[in-house]
């Protein structure tokens, strides 16, 4: 029963943690969170006057050629606000926009969406993120198929699903 309570008590004990400060440092990796095509990622934390907030501005670049759907590009940018900083892992919100390409259409992507960026103990410099998006997508372009009466296609949809990233900081 002492073992316990030793225990115990020494888990409640507050211990000293410090934010994960990402100010100033460029973090260079891989992400498929603005888009579904797996994209080369740089974030740039910006100066703040808080460790606690992050702001992060991100660019992605990516393209898929030959996989069975048509060409596919996506060139596009986020920012990110760190609203929660704990010891190995931030909180933040984010919106992104960009420039869509499949096949033959093309339009822009807006992206509002909520993540954690986990830091591994003795990784400190490598970070995993996971989110959960909104796409909004417009694409225009000339109808394939001949279906429409004029030659124009447009689409507008809306998806969404979990995605992963993973950056090194400099």
């Amino acid at each position: 029963m002492s073992r316990l309570a030793i225990l115990m008590s020494l888990l409640l004990v507050p211990s000293m943690a410090s934010a994960k400060d990402l100010r100033k440092r460029v973090g260079v990796g891989y992400q498929n969170q603005l888009s579904e095509i797996p994209s080369i990622s740089v974030k740039v934390g910006l100066p703040a006057e808080s460790e606690a907030v992050n702001i992060q501005l991100g660019v992605s670049a990516g393209a898929s050629i030959l996989d069975g759907a048509g060409d596919r590009l996506f060139v596009g940018g986020r920012v990110l606000y760190g609203f929660v900083a704990e010891d190995n892992m931030n909180l933040y919100a984010s919106v992104g926009a960009g420039f869509l390409q499949v096949s033959d259409l093309s339009g822009v992507r807006l992206q509002p969406a909520m993540g954690a960026e986990f830091f591994f103990f003795g990784l400190e410099n490598l970070g995993v993120s996971a989110e959960w998006g909104v796409n909004l997508d417009y694409l225009s372009g000339t109808d394939p198929d001949g279906a429409s009466r004029d030659g124009a296609l447009d689409i507008y949809t809306v998806s969404g699903a979990p995605t992963l990233g993973l950056h090194y900081y400099f």
